[in-house]
């Protein structure tokens, strides 16, 4: 095989080889490659002896489950009589690699299984099955996700048995538990039949024929993980018989961040720990290549006397004035604008304006000829000896122009002198009553101090103030409900609904489908108001379209209990009205649904409640 395949290899006219990678199977050899269509990375796996047929055919099946924490298969064929399987490259460090340097934490641990877990569950809904799951297989990218690699190809190759779909269902999940096993103390429970293949790991301690409880092993297992591992790796066929009911064991878990180094690996502790070496350090970004500039005047000024100056004015200058008549550049016979010809004398320009040497002559402007110059280098006759640039430094006396502020200003104060005339006029002219006129009008007449009326009653009542809008009710906390779970799900980011910035959001876990995959009846979040006030509707901001959502006023210890106040569709702007206001201390807002969020995964994101 090594003759075969090697560095500098092409497979397929497409995929070239480049350098070795660690395996633990026996006739196969892993290799880093480029597509060089693609020009993107890729890892090769070269299948030399065994069952390499059912290998192949196992990871076309393979390629036919997609998720996000399945290593892709990319591309399976044969090369002069050798097998590859093709696969997408992997990032960062294997579960094996990490427990080299000691055990997880029962937190991390119960999220890198969760995650191949619901991988697993997707493939086992597929008809695909791994049977030969191991620590280094469960790989952690630097950003944090799990992949499991090896679906289904790594078990033909090592020839394990193939039963029924309970029983491949039911083996898979042990060997996640046997994952989980490791994750929390370091060590792999072996069984007398056992076909995986693992290296460079040491056994757990035996105790009856089974493997010795983590707890007992490593101190600060929680009772719900400890239980776990003994019951399933027990002489009984307890515990979980599928990776979804697993799943419901470990939830909820939080954010992976063992694959996320915090400082570059020093060259001994690379040389010690083969992870540390897997995971690249930060690079600091390139810093943008800075053009010193320079003022083309003060390139002027800094040219010693005599010398020639450049030509080229800067940039984007403003226009100027010709100076010339307005006669001369009218055509007399026709009365058309004509500008005059420019005659073959004058320098060349550039950019509009005259180049070479120039020189300045001090005094008054001349008068200017028709046709000709206008003392600056700029008229139709210039001989070109103006200042290239005399817009910069013209000390000389400008032609005064109409300024109209003065004008404006005049005529903005007489229009507010004859307002506030106006306005006073008014302000007088109601001071008195309003009388009955003999000749059908109406006339003002000055009301007597002495006498003592009190206003006619068929004057029109003054207008009442307007009434002053109550404050919506205030939310006081705000918890997530988990029917299978009494601490909820993601409770650590419930607060990000209600912190009135829609950049943060609040999310489940991500589902297969909008039915929670089949793994819950729905999720729920428990609002929890100040005081109780009267609520009339409930308005949502939701990352995502569809799904469904229900209004109770109830608390999380009864969610589906009470009358539906309100239900409706999720949208980014989800408005829940109720037919009439219910005095409430609480509310449950109920999702029976999930909607579909921008990367068309089906998971809820809410980024803002508010109660009206």
């Amino acid at each position: 095989m090594v003759d075969v395949v090697g560095r500098g290899t092409v497979l397929a006219g497409r995929y070239r080889v480049l350098d070795p990678l660690p395996t633990d199977l026996d006739g196969v050899d892993v290799w880093q490659a480029t597509d060089q269509i693609l020009d993107r990375g890729v890892r090769v796996r070269v299948l030399g002896s065994g069952a390499v047929a059912p290998a192949l055919d196992a990871a076309r099946r393979a390629a036919l489950v997609t998720d996000p924490r399945l290593v892709r298969v990319l591309d399976v064929g044969t090369h002069e009589g050798v097998g590859y399987v093709i696969t997408e490259q992997i990032t960062g460090v294997t579960l094996a690699q990490l427990v080299e340097r000691g055990p997880l934490t029962p937190e991390q641990a119960r999220a890198v299984v969760g995650e191949a877990a619901a991988a697993l569950e997707v493939a086992r809904r597929r008809g695909v099955h791994h049977l030969a799951l191991r620590p280094s297989v469960v790989h952690v990218s630097t950003d944090g996700r799990v992949l499991v690699s090896g679906l289904a190809l790594d078990a033909a190759l090592v020839g394990s048995p193939v039963g029924d779909a309970r029983a491949t269902s039911r083996a898979d999940t042990v060997d996640l538990v046997r994952v989980l096993y490791t994750a929390l103390t370091g060590r792999w429970p072996m069984f007398h039949d056992d076909t995986t293949p693992v290296r460079d790991l040491q056994p757990a301690p035996v105790l009856d024929g089974s493997p010795v409880p983590p707890a007992e092993i490593v101190m600060g297992v929680p009772n719900d993980l400890d239980t776990l591992c003994s019951v399933t790796l027990g002489p009984y066929e307890d515990g979980p018989h599928s990776p979804a009911e697993l799943v419901r064991e470990l939830e909820p878990w939080g954010e992976i961040r063992i694959g996320q180094p915090v400082e570059q690996p020093t060259a001994a502790y690379a040389a010690t720990d083969p992870a540390a070496t897997m995971v690249a350090p930060p690079v600091a970004p390139p810093q943008p290549v800075r053009v010193a500039r320079q003022s083309v005047r003060a390139a002027f000024d800094e040219l010693p006397p005599g010398a020639a100056r450049p030509g080229t004015p800067p940039p984007a200058a403003p226009a100027r004035s010709t100076g010339l008549p307005a006669a001369s550049w009218t055509d007399t016979q026709t009365g058309a604008f004509a500008p005059p010809e420019v005659p073959a004398s004058l320098p060349p320009v550039a950019a509009g304006r005259p180049t070479g040497p120039q020189q300045r002559t001090a005094g008054p402007p001349a008068a200017i000829p028709p046709g000709g110059d206008d003392g600056q280098g700029w008229g139709p006759g210039a001989p070109g000896n103006g200042d290239p640039f005399p817009f910069a430094d013209d000390d000389q006396p400008r032609e005064s122009k109409f300024d109209p502020t003065a004008l404006v200003l005049v005529v903005v104060g007489v229009v507010l002198l004859v307002g506030l005339v106006f306005a006073a006029s008014s302000l007088f002219a109601g001071t008195g009553d309003r009388t009955a006129d003999p000749a059908g009008g109406t006339s003002t007449q000055p009301q007597d101090p002495g006498t003592d009326e009190s206003p006619s009653s068929e004057e029109s009542p003054e207008p009442s103030e307007p009434a002053v809008p109550t404050d919506p009710p205030a939310i006081a906390s705000i918890r997530s409900i988990d029917p299978n779970s009494p601490e909820g799900e993601k409770e650590e980011l419930v607060p990000l609904a209600i912190d009135n910035d829609p950049s943060t959001f609040w999310y489940t876990f991500t589902y297969n489908r909008p039915d929670f995959g089949g793994l819950k009846p729905a999720v729920g979040l428990e609002v929890t108001l100040r005081d109780t006030a009267l609520v009339s509707s409930v308005t949502l901001g939701v990352n995502g379209t569809g799904g469904n959502v229900e209004v109770r006023a109830t608390t999380m210890a009864a969610p589906t209990e009470g009358e539906v106040l309100a239900s409706g569709t999720l949208g980014a702007q989800t408005v829940l009205e109720f037919d009439e206001p219910v005095e409430a201390g609480s509310l449950v807002l109920w999702f029976t649904e999930l909607p579909t969020n921008s990367e068309g995964k089906f998971r809820l994101e809410v980024n803002d409640v508010k109660v009206g």
